[in-house]
């Protein structure tokens, strides 16, 4: 019994770990596969010291064997330049996710809240450092090609942040506001994931919850606005929560700012800010009598919000290889152009058109079946509530510009967000 016990939390803890590092947090860049590698061991080993405490059921082995064959079948199909993916590494998480009962897979759901909560406060507190325009240094680094296909993307970096200079706007206070990033690589990232986070728990605001959302606010991103004020009304009207309304009126109004281009106007040619940066000898402006740092000066084109269209995920590149895609034979059609055609041929661009580019119908098809699941035991046994139905179609919403849901982390919300059947529990 001991041991089972503390498999169990250490299950909890694996999933949860393996959960944080499917976002690639900056310091596991170019460290990612050693780090799935570990986690994913720790999942393997927690479950064969707890294997009498999962749950196992014909719907649960069901889904399970179906998608461990879908990951399968996403890393058996061909590249663009050859070789295969390698997806099937994910089939530890996915089972042992699939199979963990209602209870602990909360706790591992909390524990997962825990770590991404942890991780944004030291960006949080720069952001907030920043705004008042205080003087602060960072380092300029450039991630690895596969943290971003389109192009050389500099970065800001100090120990536990970085930001994307791009995305910044002055203050009249002589502060800087930049999107804030936490440790991943795009502000997007943080504000997706604390809109579902929140939305899984039904907005409970603990100190988890109340971090997610200020980080959410300071992510200034569209995703988080639209997704949290749909959410917080919703869960308002049913629970009779009415001062969530407002707190769904605040992230509209901060969603002014990316949406609307509403921000101060400075008059500073320079766009001086209270930044210090390092630059590596590598860089060509490098130079010795500034190896301690130089100012850095906002640039011309750093905007919010880079694109001021309003829906910024299928862009032109992807719409043309959609449509490329769709005039080819039944064969493409149905199996897709390659697993990584999205990436190679229009990488700025994040869309579910890429599923059936990249996997074809039979994919997008298995994909809708695994997800969609879950919802049909909770309607045969009538335990689909309107809470359950609204995070849902938030979770749809996301897809539409996070469409690769079969990640641990958002498979982890998923599962969390919808809950198993009681009586399949």
């Amino acid at each position: 019994m001991k041991v089972r016990r503390w498999s169990m939390i250490a299950l909890h803890w694996g999933v949860a770990l393996v959960g944080f590092v499917s976002m690639n947090p900056y310091f596991l860049w170019g460290h990612q596969k050693a780090a799935y590698a570990v986690a994913s061991a720790v999942v393997v080993l927690a479950c064969l010291g707890c294997f009498r405490n999962l749950v196992f059921t014909r719907e649960r082995i069901a889904l399970s064997v179906a998608a461990a064959l879908f990951l399968i079948y996403l890393s058996v199909l061909p590249k663009v330049y050859g070789g295969v993916t390698r997806w099937f590494f994910l089939i530890p998480f996915t089972l042992a996710a699939l199979h963990l009962g209602r209870e602990d897979l909360q706790r591992a759901f909390g524990n997962f809240q825990w770590l991404f909560a942890v991780s944004l406060l030291p960006g949080m507190a720069v952001w907030l450092w920043l705004a008042a325009g205080l003087p602060i240094t960072f380092e300029w680094i450039y991630p690895p090609s596969e943290i971003v296909q389109r192009g050389p993307t500099p970065y800001f970096m100090r120990p536990g942040v970085v930001l994307l200079p791009t995305n910044g706007m002055l203050l009249p206070n002589g502060g800087t506001i930049f999107r804030l990033c936490g440790v991943y690589d795009e502000p997007g990232t943080v504000g997706t994931i604390a809109a579902l986070t929140l939305a899984a728990t039904r907005y409970r605001f603990d100190w988890k919850g109340a971090v997610c959302f200020v980080a959410g606010i300071m992510s200034l991103s569209l995703a988080f606005a639209v997704l949290t004020i749909i959410g917080l009304a919703a869960t308002a009207l049913a629970q009779r929560r009415f001062a969530l309304l407002a707190l769904a009126l605040l992230s509209g109004l901060v969603a002014a700012v990316p949406a609307l281009g509403v921000y101060p106007k400075i008059s500073d040619p320079d766009r001086w800010t209270s930044i210090t940066i390092i630059l590596p000898p590598s860089h060509p402006h490098y130079r010795e009598s500034q190896a301690a740092g130089r100012p850095f000066g906002l640039w011309d084109d750093a905007e919010i919000r880079q694109s001021q269209v309003l829906d910024n995920r299928a862009l032109p590149a992807m719409r043309k290889l959609f449509n490329e895609y769709a005039a080819t034979g039944p064969r493409t059609l149905l199996f897709g152009l390659a697993s990584n055609a999205s990436n190679v041929h229009a990488g700025d661009s994040a869309s579910w058109l890429q599923i059936p580019v990249n996997y074809g119908i039979a994919g997008f098809a298995w994909l809708f079946v695994l997800f969609a699941a879950p919802l049909v035991w909770l309607w045969r046994r009538r335990e689909l509530d309107l809470l359950t139905a609204v995070f849902c179609l938030l979770f749809l919403m996301s897809f539409y510009q996070r469409p690769v849901i079969w990640l641990p982390v958002p498979l982890l919300i998923y599962l969390a967000g919808v809950g198993v059947p009681r009586k399949a529990a």
